[in-house]
């Protein structure tokens, strides 16, 4: 009896568990079936909130990262490796000193021969290091200023990342250094700013004295910047405040202001410079003047404006304000705002016979002092605007952030790279293009050749004056090139034949002057010849 009651359980157990076992199958196959019931879409915005939602936190992870990099990229573009580090004729003092976390601060001091000179602490641009901004530099100084200026972390000789409080203590630190070392009076500083670095010349302002601020192409805010690069101020969405806030920082300033913008600058739009220059001293009675270039973009402002700009800022600095509170330089009104007398006697004042000058003038009658002559600093050049067509051209390294420039402008222009087909030769090397039978008039002697100056270079086709007339490609280039190299500095040096400047017709062949001369002869409508001939009679 005991027997078939256990007998009984065991086949009851084995029922439930196979009813149990029946049940799961029968649920598993309700809920696959299920899920294959829900359409195909709703498991796209499953996936895509999913995607969503780690894309946020891997953001919101990297903000401060994300940020940085949207508002100076070039520390990521390792942007100074790209338009090469460059020589100048500068004589600065090079400082190097250490953060708190160890990593080095690199910048200069240059001092003027003015021993009452006040000084200007200059916060460069974004497009490279501080050597990229030379020009500049020296631009200031030629006003009669003393000149200290700094790396950003990550920028040039400077380590780190550019961080805002890492930049900011650079600031602090570069600007103590030169206070303690250069017996610095804290309320004859005057600021300058360049593009996306004024937010950070700004910051510095709203803690310390100074005496005069000047602020070219700058922005409004971070978020403001994002709005552009993104549609929206992206950092907010991350829980990440807005920061260099320059449109709000600059309502409690009372000291003197001038703003210089471009008003089609696509990179910092126009519309911020305006915003900073409204907010500035919250509608006080705050000296503040804005000039507007009209037709012009974010790049080189000072390198290509400044002859016409100089006596304004002059007139800035001397006397705190200008005589309007906003005005526009354009074609029409340029000519008013050059001292065209200062800008002849700039130029009268080139160095046209010594062989290493950035004027130095050869032709067919005229060779260098020096039949061997090499340039000390030739470098090689090329980037995704600047094609060296043969690979292994040299120009002097002086030169190249303006081909640079001139390069990325014409290649913005027409979609082609800049092609340089023959840059530097030797004396020996132009000696064997001689032997080979080329002819005078369209061949240099050995010696006599702008090409052994590394100045000079040919570009695209090395052919006749016709041929490039009959290509209209090569003829819109030429056009182009007349109106736009000499703002960079290059002037056509063969254009009016034989008789005048020793060679043929060269369309083909362009050579760097330096910006003051370059645009002199295009104002004038004379060749580098001309020029030369002309001043040899009135130095005699």
């Amino acid at each position: 009896m005991i027997e078939n009651e256990k007998i009984n359980e065991n086949i009851v157990e084995k029922s439930h568990e196979k009813h149990e076992w029946e049940e799961r199958n029968i649920n598993k196959y309700t809920f696959y079936k299920k899920l294959k019931e829900i359409p195909k879409w709703k498991y796209v915005i499953v996936w895509f909130f999913f995607f969503l939602i780690a894309f946020w936190l891997f953001c919101y992870s990297q903000v401060k990262r994300i940020e940085t990099l949207a508002t100076f990229p070039a520390v990521a573009l390792n942007v100074q490796d790209l338009v090469g580090h460059v020589s100048t004729d500068l004589e600065f003092e090079d400082i190097n000193i250490t953060d708190s976390k160890g990593n080095n601060v690199n910048g200069l001091y240059l001092k003027n021969d003015n021993k009452d000179a006040e000084t200007v602490y200059y916060f460069h641009g974004n497009g490279g290091p501080l050597s990229y901004f030379y020009s500049e530099i020296k631009y200031i100084h030629s006003l009669g200023y003393n000149v200290m200026a700094y790396d950003y972390p990550g920028y040039g000789k400077s380590m780190g990342f550019p961080h805002k409080e890492n930049v900011d203590e650079f600031s602090k630190l570069f600007y103590e250094y030169i206070q303690s070392n250069k017996n610095l009076n804290e309320k004859n500083l005057i600021l300058w700013g360049y593009s996306i670095w004024t937010a950070v010349v700004t910051d510095f302002a709203s803690k310390n004295d100074f005496q005069k601020l000047i602020l070219v192409s700058p922005l409004a805010s971070r978020y403001d910047m994002s709005e552009k690069l993104f549609w929206i101020p992206l950092q907010s969405y991350l829980g990440k405040w807005n920061s260099y806030v320059t449109k709000d920082l600059v309502k409690d300033f009372t000291q003197p202001v001038l703003i210089i913008h471009g008003n089609t600058d696509k990179i910092v739009p126009y519309k911020q410079g305006e915003m900073v220059f409204d907010n500035y001293g919250n509608n006080t009675q705050a000296l503040k003047s804005f000039i507007e270039i009209d037709n012009f973009g974010h790049n080189g402002i000072i390198d290509i404006y400044g002859n016409a700009l100089e006596m304004k800022i002059r007139e800035f600095l001397r006397n705190n304000t200008l005589k309007f509170q906003k005005n526009i330089l354009n074609t029409e009104n340029i000519k008013s705002w050059e001292n065209d007398t200062y800008l002849y006697h700039k130029v009268y004042t080139s160095d046209l016979d010594t062989d290493e000058s950035l004027t130095k003038f050869v032709n067919d009658k005229v060779s260098f002092t020096n039949k061997a002559y090499i340039p000390k600093n030739l470098v090689k050049f090329g980037n995704k605007y600047l094609k060296n067509g043969k690979g292994n051209s040299t120009l002097r390294a002086d030169i190249l952030p303006q081909l640079n420039a001139l390069s990325k402008s014409f290649y913005e222009q027409f979609g082609v790279r800049f092609t340089v087909n023959s840059a530097y030769r030797s004396y020996r090397y132009q000696k064997w293009i001689k032997d080979r039978g080329c002819p005078d008039y369209l061949c240099a002697k050995a010696w006599y050749s702008e090409h052994q100056s590394g100045l000079g270079f040919d570009i695209f086709a090395i052919e006749t004056e016709q041929y490039w007339k009959n290509n209209k490609n090569l003829w819109k280039y030429f056009q182009w090139l007349k109106v736009e190299a000499p703002k960079y500095g290059f002037t056509n040096t063969y254009q009016k034949g034989k008789e005048v400047d020793g060679y043929a017709v060269e369309p083909w062949h362009w050579r760097y002057v330096g910006k003051d001369l370059a645009l002199y002869l295009s104002k004038k409508d004379i060749t580098f010849a001309e020029y030369y001939y002309q001043q040899k009679k009135e130095s005699n």
